[in-house]
């Protein structure tokens, strides 16, 4: 047990920010279970009252109607005005402990990208993000504030029906501790496994259905439709079959509350029926405790489903915990110096391999780049080129040798001063579900409408742009899906142009062009980045001749260097690639 409420610890200590809205919630959630219990006692008392002065016409005159009638009422008025209070308040404080949740674990998040979230599937982490954290605000919700209110309305039972009888509020807080320990105790133990398998079946069904969706091209062409929707469906009946055992387990345990306030009520009467005998209290007080014990129970009914799916929440909890524990494959100072003083990079003896690879992707890089130079790096695919800008931006950091940026180790640079410096067009460069003004101003929110189209008009998408209906307002769709890959790519450009950093650093950004276009937007680029450092990775011959050098990576070794001409006339691997160019 000491180990489950473990798993909870990080998460509690989320939830004490939020204490204020917390407590208030839960005292007007006794105000209101308290109200609703002198609702119904008093109601009870009222009418057994009424009935029995209503026995003669002395009585029924000297009975007053009015005090219990305002009490009727104002026990329903707060009941109301309590109830509505708690639910406004309750879910006010459920938003700020979900939006805290959501924080956290982006802040968790965060730092895993790009290199470690490489290791998880998009769909684990969509269900993690959501379901996960959904699943957490249980602890207050359906576990913390039942709780505490169904403690405190049982306590003013239990002494309410003591004043008159002892045996009787003996009766009362013996079944109210059966039904709100014994009961969710139960129902927690049977239904733990299962709430922790629907935890794990919703993740892999939501898992199985993003990547379907992401791969429904791929399923339809290669017939492969059926037998995944065969896997989809099969997840689906797993996780149905759990639900209703947790089905079930709640029906047996509501039977088992119902039984208990039933007895509970038994008790009292036996209890409390020879007093009315002996006239030691009247029929109408006998009315009044038994109905007050049965309206304890109300605040009882949610614990046992709340206990029930404790399961599912401390899955939820540890699924979190397992990806907030998670180390950072790259770490930046809080503080650093300020941005490079230039835009030089410099690679000394710089090694890679990839976890799990034996061989690397680069060994013992040693190169200089001035600031302002023009570099291109070519070679085939696997040689080593993407990684090498991975390791520039410190999606990963090398395994052996160091970098430097404007004279500066990498690895001492704060995260914004890098950010600030370098600037990424990469080879599956992502755009968002969004505008395409969207999509540019996250590279300067400050960026006017003139600068867009100036960067539109530079990545040659400014006249495809201002052909559309809503211009710069038109949706891109899901990753970008309403634009071509061309003009996807263009568009990545375009905001390179609009951040307009030191460095910039373009991975095949021509790929997916014609031609022409290709010439157009490579001498573009050029002069849009006149006096800034540019290293491209490319495999095709346009622009390599505007370059001030061009590297060859061959198995993660440089193995030629010069320009395009002297390359070609060395008649090397390099001449080999572009001499028919």
């Amino acid at each position: 047990m000491k180990r489950e409420s473990s798993a909870f610890a990080p998460f509690l200590k989320l939830l004490l920010p939020h204490w204020p809205w917390m407590g208030l919630g839960i005292l007007l959630g006794i105000a209101a279970a308290l109200s609703g219990i002198g609702l119904l006692a008093l109601s009870g008392w009222f009418i057994s009252a009424a009935a029995a002065a209503g026995l003669t016409p002395l009585t029924a005159k000297l009975f007053n109607f009015f005090l219990p009638s305002i009490g009727v009422r104002l026990f329903a008025i707060t009941r109301t005005a309590a109830r509505y209070g708690e639910r406004v308040v309750t879910h006010d404080a459920t938003f700020r402990i979900l939006e805290s949740l959501r924080d956290w674990c982006y802040r968790c998040i965060e730092p895993l990208a790009p290199a470690g979230l490489a290791r998880h599937r998009s769909g684990d982490l969509l269900n993690r993000v959501v379901a996960d954290v959904d699943a957490l605000d249980n602890l207050y919700v359906r576990v913390l504030a039942p709780t505490v209110i169904a403690g405190g309305s049982s306590v003013a039972v239990a002494v309410l029906v003591g004043i008159f009888t002892l045996p009787g509020a003996l009766w009362v807080v013996t079944a109210l501790i059966a039904a709100g320990v014994g009961v969710p105790a139960w129902a927690g133990w049977h239904g733990f496994s299962s709430g922790r398998r629907i935890s794990t079946e919703t993740a892999v069904l939501r898992r199985r259905i993003v990547d379907g969706v992401h791969g429904m091209s791929e399923l339809l062409v290669y017939d492969g439709y059926p037998h995944y929707a065969g896997e989809c469906m099969n997840a689906h009946d797993r996780l149905v079959g759990e639900q209703q055992r947790m089905h079930h387990i709640a029906g047996a345990a509501a039977g088992l509350v119902i039984l208990i306030s039933g007895l509970a009520v038994a008790g009292v009467f036996f209890s409390a029926a020879p007093l009315v005998t002996a006239g030691a209290m009247g029929g109408e007080m006998l009315a009044l405790v038994i109905l007050a014990a049965l309206a304890a129970f109300e605040p009882i009914l949610p614990l046992y489903t709340a206990f029930q799916y404790l399961g599912q929440t401390h899955e939820a909890a540890r699924r979190l915990s397992e990806l907030a524990a998670e180390p950072p494959l790259v770490v930046f100072p809080d503080e650093g110096p300020e941005a490079p003083l230039d835009a030089g990079i410099r690679l000394e003896n710089v090694s890679f391999a990839y976890d799990g690879n034996r061989s690397s992707a680069l060994e013992a890089i040693n190169l200089a780049v001035a600031p302002g130079e023009r570099l291109a790096i070519v070679g085939e695919t696997g040689s080593g080129k993407t990684t090498l800008f991975h390791l520039l931006v410190r999606f990963w950091d090398p395994t052996g040798g160091s970098i430097y940026i404007g004279g500066r180790p990498v690895k001492d640079l704060s995260e914004d001063a890098l950010r600030r410096q370098i600037g990424v067009v990469s080879q599956e460069a992502h755009l968002f579900t969004a505008s395409i003004r969207d999509n540019l101003t996250m590279a300067r929110p400050d960026a006017s409408d003139n600068e867009l189209w100036h960067a539109l008009e530079t990545a040659r998408l400014a006249d495809f742009v201002k052909s559309l209906p809503e211009g710069l307002d038109t949706w891109v769709g899901v990753s970008g899906r309403m634009l071509s890959g061309g003009q996807a790519r263009r568009l990545a450009v375009a905001r390179a142009v609009l951040k307009n950093p030191p460095i910039w650093l373009l991975d095949e950004p021509t790929e997916g062009l014609d031609v022409e276009n290709e010439r157009r937007l490579v001498a573009a680029v050029l002069d849009a980045a006149a006096d800034k450092t540019l290293v491209m990775i490319t495999h095709r011959a346009a622009g390599l001749a505007a370059m001030d050098r061009v590297i060859l990576l061959d198995g993660g070794r440089i193995i030629e260097s010069g320009s395009h001409a002297s390359l070609l006339k060395a008649d090397g691997r390099y001449a080999a690639l572009f001499a028919s160019h």
